[in-house]
């Protein structure tokens, strides 16, 4: 008898308690590993949409930056929606005399103070309607609210006294300002949706018809007119028209997708109306 209880206080786990433990185990593993993937699974997500988000901050800023020094009347949107182009100003003064009834080279101008003057670009006078804008005058004798490229050098728009403002030819324009505001402007850009990405285009010419990503000139991925903003992107422009209570708007749609995730962004910028 005393050997028999021995034997029995020598034995080990039956199988029965292997396979429970086993068992048990198992479940408290898969659930631990489960825990740390799904953990893992939502830093990750989290990461890639504070990601997207400050990406679309971004592109948003940069965006309503440009519009807001956009010249009066100069933002058109596509049919489709997925280009938004205008006219941007680099600075502007008051005219004391402009070419109405006969084309000269030149006008008179208060100048810039020193330091002050723009960069140099064309001069646009009383632009009151977006087709005007993009429509130049070939001619001397034709009129147009944009003139030819100003010829004087940035220096010489600096003074204290009054100034004379060179064109590279001679122009003449369609209307007086009411306020005799006169802007210097640059070539046009453009903001577009192609595909799942969202360009910037510069240095092109004035359009009568609004370019497409497709109509900026052949070769235009190699040149440096292109500028990528945003990847996985997709969206719209739309321009809202001004009212007697407020200035005209830009709403703009942005939606940045990657890997199931994004984010979607609806602003709204407002437009300088006064020309």
């Amino acid at each position: 008898m005393r050997r028999l209880a021995g034997l029995r206080s020598n034995q080990g786990f039956t199988l029965v308690e292997l396979v429970v433990v086993i068992v048990v185990m198992a479940v408290l593993g898969v659930g631990v590993s489960q825990f740390i993937v799904n953990t893992s699974d939502s830093y990750v997500s989290t990461a890639l949409r504070d990601r997207q988000g400050s990406a679309a901050r971004a592109v948003v800023e940069r965006i309503s930056r440009e519009l807001r020094n956009a010249l009066p009347n100069s933002v058109r949107v596509s049919a489709d929606q997925q280009c938004l182009e205008f006219v941007p100003v680099l600075g502007g003064s008051i005219y004391t005399r402009i070419p109405l009834t006969s084309a000269s080279s030149s006008f008179s101008s208060i100048p810039f103070s020193s330091g002050a003057a723009p960069s140099i670009g064309r001069v646009a006078v009383y632009p009151i309607s977006t087709a005007e804008v993009y429509t130049l005058a070939t001619t001397s004798a034709a009129m147009s609210s944009i003139s030819p490229q100003v010829s004087s050098s940035q220096s010489a728009l600096e003074d204290s006294v009054e100034i004379d403002v060179q064109l590279s030819r001679a122009h003449r324009f369609p209307l007086e300002s009411p306020s005799r505001r006169w802007f210097m402007v640059d070539d046009p850009v453009s903001f577009c949706f192609s595909g799942t990405q969202l360009f910037r285009y510069s240095d092109y010419d004035y359009l009568v018809s609004q370019p497409s990503p497709g109509g900026f000139g052949s070769g235009n991925e190699q040149t440096p007119k292109r500028a990528l903003l945003a990847n996985g992107a997709s969206g719209s422009f739309v321009v809202i028209p001004a009212t007697l209570q407020r200035n005209a708007l830009v709403q703009m749609n942005l939606d940045l997708r990657e890997r199931g995730e994004g984010v979607s962004i609806i602003h709204e910028v407002q437009l300088r109306n006064a020309p």
